[in-house]
């Protein structure tokens, strides 16, 4: 009973798969899968493997941020299209641990839809006849009073990953 029951559950796994697999485009690639080689602060290599397909974490990734440039680029968007606070916790969410007890800092951050986003869910973040300027001022983003992001359905969903527990190295694997 045991083995039927498994492999009932093994075809389920798989009709759940193909039910989310992504489909090519007409007119451009799409990653499906990822793997990357992160290098931790005692210098030592960490594999880690993205799958963008079948219903995982990152199959609606929209943006990947890996950098404090990049933190400072999505800060200064969020901060023009959300108001200040948005581009203040998305600073907050890099620069700091999610966990006081996290051995270091997120290695990214990944942007995703909104929850309950339609299709085109980012076309309507800026209205044409808005004028926006982006400013490069890392003070202004950083020390502006704070007022409060609405929690809206059309705000973004930001998540710092990779920075909550330790790591076996890969030459100790």
């Amino acid at each position: 009973m045991f083995k039927n029951t498994f492999g009932m559950l093994i075809g389920l796994a798989l009709v759940t798969c193909s039910v989310f697999a992504q489909e090519p485009l007409r007119d451009r690639a799409i990653i499906q899968y990822m793997s990357a080689d992160i290098l931790l602060p005692d210098n030592s290599l960490l594999n880690v493997d993205m799958s963008f397909d079948c219903g995982s974490d990152f199959s609606e990734t929209a943006m990947i941020i890996t950098s404090d440039a990049g933190a400072h680029l999505l800060a200064t968007a969020f901060t023009s299209l959300y108001g200040p606070s948005a581009g203040k916790q998305i600073l907050a969410s890099w620069n700091n641990k999610v966990d006081e007890s996290d051995p270091r800092k997120p290695t990214f951050l990944v942007v995703t839809p909104p929850e309950n986003a339609t299709e085109n869910w980012y076309e309507s973040g800026i209205a044409k006849s808005t004028n926006k300027t982006l400013n490069y001022s890392t003070n202004s983003l950083t020390s502006v009073t704070s007022d409060e992001v609405e929690a809206s359905s059309t705000v973004p969903v930001v998540r710092a990953y990779c920075g909550s527990r330790d790591h076996i190295a890969t030459s100790a694997q």
